[in-house]
């Protein structure tokens, strides 16, 4: 080895240690200093079976209410919001809706993206159950009107699960993007009238990196419609359900969990990712370099190809409606096992011997 590869070797060691400890010891401390208390308890007690919400949010008018009344709906026990940097009504809007508790910071998301995250987590949910979502997306799991949340995470806690991938669903509209602008920011119908097509044709499916499902028919989700109309590489699955249990490490590759046992059945994110004025996020996203480390050339390639076709849709032939997640099941875009099949229908069975009404209409 000669001197000047062994010094080159040296520097890239180096680099990776400060760029390490940048992660994991200064932004952390950084933003425990960074971070003010808005709305709502600044602490959390629940249960084992009981479930958290937390979301890092900017700008988000358009989505709060919709993701909190669906996620709060869903059986989420308490949301936690950490907004950053918000110049429109996001933080006044989610005041208005209880079980809502909300940080404020006003540190770059593109350095500190998985920071917040992770601060969120270790912060409100240590030894308990967590769901991480943005705000444009809504998580839901497979047979959730027939199973309320404490029976999924009965389901979890009973076999030692500490986490579940969450497959993206991207959700879009008939039409041109141009055409779904809301002027005043207020959708004049739910997200999911107006959005009611994906596209799954397109999606790619690996062996999951992060560690091994229980259910070997769980996949590494990447591509899709993103992909097919943008070019853009887009990794679609994530390990959104969490236990933050001794040893777990959350978000490390952005969305995934180091050290975790990975549940035997998928759950959905639908991701609405083009309501609203499109064209302006994206604007908004490569001026301001906002997802600079994460997704910056992904915001590139969406500018690139609005510019040069402003009458751009994204409904193809191969387009379905949805109908809901277990009709996912079908399609092969989730998973899951014979025995979750089971707890399920035990489940709501013992429900309805009670008289206790499904859990969701």
């Amino acid at each position: 080895m000669t001197g000047r590869v062994r010094n080159s070797y040296k520097l890239q060691r180096l680099r990776a240690l400060v760029s390490w400890a940048m992660e994991w010891r200064v932004r952390p401390f950084l933003l425990q200093a960074c971070v003010r208390h808005v709305y709502g308890p600044t602490e959390l007690r629940y249960g084992e079976e009981e479930l958290v919400a937390l979301c890092v949010v900017r700008n988000g008018t358009l989505h709060v209410r919709s993701f909190l009344d669906h996620h709060l709906s869903l059986g989420v026990k308490h949301v936690v919001l950490l907004d950053n940097g918000s110049t429109d009504d996001t933080v006044e809007l989610a005041r208005r809706v209880g079980r809502v508790t909300i940080l404020r910071t006003g540190l770059p998301y593109r350095t500190y993206e998985t920071v917040m995250k992770r601060y969120l987590v270790r912060r409100f949910c240590a030894e308990r159950w967590s769901l991480t979502v943005d705000i444009d997306e809504r998580f839901d799991y497979p047979f959730s009107k027939a199973m309320d949340v404490g029976g999924l995470l009965s389901y979890l806690n009973d076999r030692g699960y500490t986490a579940v991938l969450a497959q993206t669903l991207d959700c879009f509209a008939d039409g041109p993007l141009r055409d779904l602008k809301d002027l005043d920011g207020v959708p004049r119908q739910s997200l999911e009238a107006r959005y009611p097509y994906y596209d799954t044709s397109m999606v790619e499916a690996h062996v999951y990196r992060f560690g091994t499902p229980a259910n070997p028919a769980i996949k590494m989700h990447a591509g899709g419609i993103r992909k097919s109309i943008f070019g853009t590489e887009n990794g679609l699955t994530k390990a959104s359900l969490i236990r933050l249990t001794r040893g777990l490490v959350p978000f490390v590759g952005f969305h995934q969990s180091a050290n975790s046992a990975i549940a035997d059945f998928s759950g959905a994110l639908l991701h609405y990712p083009f309501a609203g004025d499109f064209r302006e996020k994206v604007e908004e996203a490569v001026l301001t370099d906002r997802y600079r480390v994460s997704a910056a050339g992904e915001y590139r390639a969406y500018w690139a190809r609005l510019k040069d076709d402003p009458e751009l849709s994204l409904r193809r032939p191969t387009a379905r409606r949805f109908v809901g997640v277990d009709a996912l099941l079908d399609e092969g875009f989730l998973v899951v096992s014979p025995e979750y099949r089971r707890w399920v229908e035990t489940y709501a069975a013992e429900r309805t011997r009670h008289g206790e009404p499904p859990p969701r209409p």
